[in-house]
Order: C-alpha cells, then structure tokens, then sequence
C-alpha cells in the first residue's frame, strides 16, 4: 500500500508540473506555398486548425492547386498532400481530417471527402443548390453531413440578403433551408454541434436601426427551431458590410459561449461576450467587455476550454496597424488579461482562427498582410494567456532567456534555434544541445526541490528535472543531446531517468560520456529505442531525467533509515495522537538523529 502511494504520488507531481508549466507564445510563418489571399467568408479568412492527438492539419488552394497541410503538432514544420489539381479554386475550408469544401469566383462548391487515415481524396459532381451565394461558415454534424451557412446577396453586396444552411454527404446536397427572415441583413453566423447531440446555429442580423443576435436549435439537423433572439439592440452602424462579427461555441452543459461586436458612438467597434443557454437563450452573467481591448477592435473567434472557461482571439487597431489579441475567462467569471501574439508592429495581422491545442495550449492562426492588396501570409502561434512573452524557435524557452548568446558556436543566435535551448537560474547558465539531428521542443527545468518529486534512494541529485523532447527525427532515429551546466561533475555522474512508473532508472543502456570541460553530459537517444520514453518509433523522443551521482553505502543506509523513520512517524500520528505516541515518536527521531551523528564521527 505504501508502494503504491508513494508511486501514485509521483505520477501526479510530474503530471501536475507538466500540465501547469506554462509556454511562451511560439509564432511561426507558415509555408510560402499557402495561398496568399483566402477568403473562405466576406469577414475574412478564419481557416480553421484540425487538431488530433498527434496532428494539426489546414487546407489551402496553391498555385498548383488543392493542398492539405499537416503537422505534427508543432505548428513549424509542414507536409502537403495533393487533394486536386484544379487551379481554380481560391477559396477552401477544412472541416475535418475527412471532409473538405473548396470553390472559386466562378467555380461552385465542391465537397472533398477522404478515409480515415488516408491520402486518398474524391471530390463530389453534385451540383450546389443556389445560384449566388456567400459562403459564411462551414462545420460538420455528429452523422458527418457537411453544414454550409450561406447567404444569397440581393444586389451583389457582401452581407446583404438572407441565411441559408445546406447539409452535403455522398447523396449530394440538400434543399436550402431559410433560417432568417427575408429582407434581413445577414452579418455572420457560426454552426455548432454539442455534445448532447443538439444542434445550434447563432447568427447576426438587422431589425430597423439595431442589430440583434439569435440561435435556432434542431435535434436532427433538418428541422430547425423559431429563431430566438439573445442579445438585442446592438448598436451599430446602419450602412451596408458594417456588420455585427459574431462568434460561438459549445461550452457542453446545455450552454454555449458567445463573443461579438457593438458600436460604441457609430464609430468604433468592441467585443463583448458571455454565455448562455442554447434552449431558452437566458443567461445568468453580466454582459462582458472583452479586458485590454482597444477602441476597434473585429473579428473575433472563440473556442471553449471546459465549463464556463472560453478563450477569445480578436484583430484590434493598434495606431495605422492591425494586430491580434487573445484572452481567456474563467469559471469563476473573471478575465485574464489580453495578450498580444502578433509580436510584430509593423504588419497588419487579421482574422485570427482560435483552436485548443491537444498538449492544452492555445493555438491561433492568421493572416498578416505585408503589402496591401498584393502579399499576405499565414501565421501560426500557440500558447498560454499567462505568458505574454515570445518563443522564436518553439523550443519551450522565452527568447528573453536566449537572445545574445550563441553557445553552440553556430553563428545563430539561441533564441532563432531549436537545436539549442539555454536559460539561467541561481546556479548560472544551463543548455540543451542537439549535437545529432532533431530539435527539441517543450523544454523545462525546474528547480528538483520544486518538483514535490521524491529523491531516489541509491543517488544523489543536483540541479533541475530536466524534461524535453526531440523532434524532426526520422523513424527509430538516434541522436545526442548535451547537457552543459555551470559547474564542474563528478566523475560517476549520470543521467537518471523517471519513468512513467515513476520509477528511476540509470541510463546504462544508453551512451553516456563527459564532455572535455568536465561540465556536461553527452547522451545517445534512440527514437523508440533507448533513451524514449514512450518507447514508440514515431520520429519524437521524450526524455525526463536529472543528473546524480550514486549514494554511498553510509549515505543510502541513512537515506534508507530516515524514510522508515518518517513513515513510521506519519503511521503514529495518523493512528493515535495521544501523549504516549508523541513521546514514542520523539524518541525514534532523537535516535536516528544519534545514530546519524555517530555515523559521521566514524566517516
């Protein structure tokens, strides 16, 4: 039973350290490849990141025609697969790792469907039901139906005529089903599916001189409930594409989570958001302005996190720029402050796509125009609300940490390369080199007497609980990773791992060898193979270890005796708190205390 706590108990300290560790925002331009002016929707590009537990995936049109995007979760590197040679589409949506739409100014909507775990993709010949058309949003149902929201401009304006949702599968399309009311000025509209299985779609539209919001809900997808309005009297401007920009999301306890925008004056634009029920539409919270937001701010995009904890992306003006900002609220019905992940001045970034991520980080992507009307590209960043500062190369450590040392004498500057990662603390300067192939990724070093991680009982530790991992490798791939330290090591140091167990384990299956100044460690891992940690051939090693050096025999008796005595003492005081079990108590710990005095006096 003992074991068994004591293993449980460092299973959840590492989990926890892991899990609240929080990340510097990693921004990365995306291929030059990618399309440089989507616009899957008048309001802008919002192209959604599919995520999977080892994947993010996007969808573009090229030059040479339909490209799928992968990732393996890091967002940096990319691999494309051909869906189509067709060169005339210029806009296209991914709604799943199967399901696609992509269309052109002159080319009607054609759905792209794709097995599981496959490359293999087959467009649809059916032909789409309506004669003009913009598209404004595109999602899937739990049956895998594709869900378009469309509108049918009357005079050949943007966001002027009426909401239409059309379902596609391999039948082909169904009829269009009118949502708003005629002669209503659609503003957006968002589909969302919940768990429950309910069906809801949110949208903006017009009555006089105001704007309100309303949801529509539907069981099956096909018969859909009298709009019901849950925000009304919207002030905005009354001209034509000054729509109201919506955004929602199931919050999964029979509510949804609601961000929009309201004029303040008829002049500048702000977010507000909350939640509320998708049935009734009532809420119990207070209207929220977005925190930190600036006086014009559009487009925002919203994902949910848990119940009642959301996070918001929006694009705010910032002087003559354009720049995205995100923040995050919480259950309690507070905001975290807003963070800026643009990072950069002098660019004019929009229409941010907001996604959580698996390792549970927030995951943005966007487009920065660099010269207006001719070249746009795609941005991704991913990060945590709680830290604003900015991570280059994605290697887990804030450019501030690295910036002006170059100590792997590469000519780049550690904060522009994954293959190093260098911080400080206390102790002085510490570094992760990669001296093979890979890069590393989600590096962290706490301090080992923060980590509530028991000590093993055969070694001594020193320093922090290092905890990385190398990606780009190929498959069962091996590679070197240095560890350089400010201080000199002993002889026998090693490098001790803890396994998912919560086990610890000398690396002798390993290469482990000193370096030349005596200051670090040079350890083989094996992708899949010695030194991974999840034993798996997937082209990642994972490897959290410390540095220690083998206890002596009078150190590990002792080591040995005082966890005995501690445990013992813990089973006294948790059994009997009376005054003959505190005595007792108090003469074992004075004993060991003795016998650990005569121990040193012989050593």
């Amino acid at each position: 039973m003992f074991k068994l706590l004591f293993n449980l108990t460092l299973i959840t300290a590492l989990t926890t350290l892991m899990q609240t560790q929080a990340l510097a925002w990693e921004q990365h331009v995306l291929p030059a490849s990618f399309n440089q002016s989507s616009t899957p929707h008048y309001g802008g590009n919002k192209a959604p990141l599919v995520f999977s537990t080892t994947h993010i995936q996007t969808i573009t049109p090229t030059h040479t025609g339909l490209d799928l995007w992968d990732s393996q979760n890091d967002g940096i590197h990319w691999t494309p697969t051909l869906i189509t040679s067709n060169t005339q589409f210029t806009q296209a949506y991914l709604a799943s790792n199967t399901l696609a739409l992509a269309w052109g100014y002159n080319v009607a909507p054609t759905m792209f469907r794709s097995p599981i775990n496959s490359a293999s993709w087959s467009a649809s010949s059916h032909v789409w039901p309506l004669a003009s058309w913009n598209i404004i949003h595109v999602s899937t149902s739990t049956n895998g139906d594709l869900i378009v929201l469309a509108t049918t401009p009357d005079t050949g304006k943007l966001v002027e005529g009426e909401l239409f949702m059309i379902r596609g599968n391999t039948n082909g399309w169904s009829n269009p089903t009118l949502l708003s009311q005629s002669n209503r000025l659609v503003g957006d509209a968002t589909h969302i599916t919940h768990l429950s299985g309910l069906q809801s779609i949110v949208w903006s539209e017009r009555t006089g001189t105001t704007w309100q919001v309303v949801i529509s809900n539907s069981s099956d997808g096909i018969t859909w409930s009298t709009p019901n309005p849950i925000v009304q009297n919207i002030a905005a401007p009354y001209f034509q594409e000054a729509a109201v920009h919506i955004a929602a999301d199931a919050l999964n306890n029979g509510e949804i989570a609601l961000a929009f925008t309201g004029w303040s004056m008829q002049v500048h634009s702000q977010v507000w958001s909350k939640a509320f029920d998708a049935i009734s539409g009532v809420t119990t919270q207070p209207l929220t302005l977005l925190p930190d937001a600036g006086d014009t701010v559009v487009q925002p995009s919203l994902v949910s996190l848990a119940n009642n904890t959301w996070a918001v992306a929006w694009q705010q003006k910032k002087g003559i720029d354009s720049e995205i900002y995100v923040a995050q609220h919480h259950a309690d019905g507070t905001w975290s402050h807003a963070v800026n992940v643009s990072m950069d001045p002098m660019h004019m970034d929009r229409d941010p796509h907001i996604a959580q991520g698996s390792s549970k980080t927030l995951n943005i992507a966007f487009t920065r125009r660099i010269q207006a009307d001719v070249q746009e590209v795609y941005v991704f960043a991913e990060g945590d609300v709680f830290d604003a500062s900015l991570d280059s190369d994605g290697d887990g450590v804030a450019d501030s940490q690295e910036q002006g040392f170059d100590l792997d004498h590469d000519g780049i500057d550690d904060a522009q390369s994954a293959r190093i990662a260098t911080w400080a603390n206390n102790d002085g300067r510490y570094a992760l080199i990669i001296e093979g192939n890979g890069e590393l990724r989600q590096v962290q070093a706490p301090a080992f007497t923060e980590t509530h991680i028991q000590a093993p009982a055969t070694h001594q530790v020193s320093g922090s609980l290092f905890s990385f991992q190398i990606h780009a490798l190929n498959l069962g791939e091996t590679t070197q990773v240095h560890v350089l330290t400010p201080h000199t090591l002993a002889n026998d140091t090693t490098w001790l791992k803890l396994n998912p167990n919560a086990q610890w384990s000398d690396s002798e299956n390993n290469t482990v060898f000193r370096d030349a100044s005596g200051k670090g460690l040079i350890i083989s891992l094996t992708d899949g193979g010695a030194g991974d940690e999840d034993g798996i051939s997937d082209g990642i090693i994972i490897d959290p270890a410390v540095l220690a050096t083998p206890q002596t025999a009078a150190q590990s008796t002792t080591i040995h005796d005082i966890q005995n005595t501690e445990a013992a003492a813990g089973c006294l005081l948790e059994s009997n708190n009376n005054p003959y079990t505190l005595y007792i108590m108090f003469i074992l710990l004075a004993g060991i205390a003795l016998q650990k005095r005569l121990r040193t006096a012989h050593l």
